[in-house]
């Protein structure tokens, strides 16, 4: 037993020696500290691009939903579409007289508005009301007319009467349509 701690003190003083005239632990440090941050940066740019690939793919999946509904580009009143995932309704397409009527909520960037649900997109109270209708086409499956609310220009509450519609691609993706068939009222009711 007295040779085991003999032996261990003997261990523990060379390498207690050895770093002292040598820094072995403190290089062996640095050196796998290097190692680990030169592997860091290079995952780290590696996600970089990765990121910016993804950017640029979410970009052009946005303008081919614009070019699968070109049918409704030049159609007469506001149109959208909203894709259901989950229990959310994700924008998809907005034709150019909804952004001309309803592009101040969004700064008149369709892009900005794809890809973002309700809540996202409108003050709470009309998000909601939107989701119900929304959900309610979604599970019925029949053609819905429905007294809706927005925010005019000014920032006033305007009443629009709206049809909603599903449709269903492949088995796989509930789609709904809605429309905007005329603004019945304005009134000054804050939504906040």
């Amino acid at each position: 037993m007295k040779r085991l701690a003999f032996d261990s003190k003997k261990i523990l003083f060379t390498v207690s020696n050895l770093e002292k005239r040598h820094k072995i632990i403190t290089y062996a440090s640095l050196l796998f500290l290097t190692i680990s941050t030169y592997f860091l940066r290079t995952e780290n740019q590696d996600i970089k691009i990765d990121y910016a690939m993804l950017q640029e793919r979410n970009e052009n999946l946005k303008q081919n939903m614009v070019i699968f509904n070109r049918n409704y580009e030049g159609f007469p009143l506001a149109i959208w579409q909203k894709v259901k995932r989950g229990d959310q309704f994700i924008m998809q397409y907005v034709n150019p007289i909804y952004v001309s009527k309803f592009g101040h909520l969004f700064q008149y960037n369709k892009y900005a508005l794809i890809g973002k649900n309700n809540f996202a997109n409108y003050p709470e109270k009309i998000a909601q009301s939107n989701y119900e209708s929304d959900i309610a086409v979604a599970i019925i499956g029949k053609k819905i007319e429905s007294i809706v609310k927005s925010i005019d220009k000014e920032g006033k509450v305007i009443q629009l009467k709206v049809l909603k519609w599903r449709d269903i691609k492949d088995n796989r993706d509930t789609l709904i349509y809605g429309m905007v068939k005329e603004t019945i009222s304005e009134t000054n009711i804050n939504l906040n």
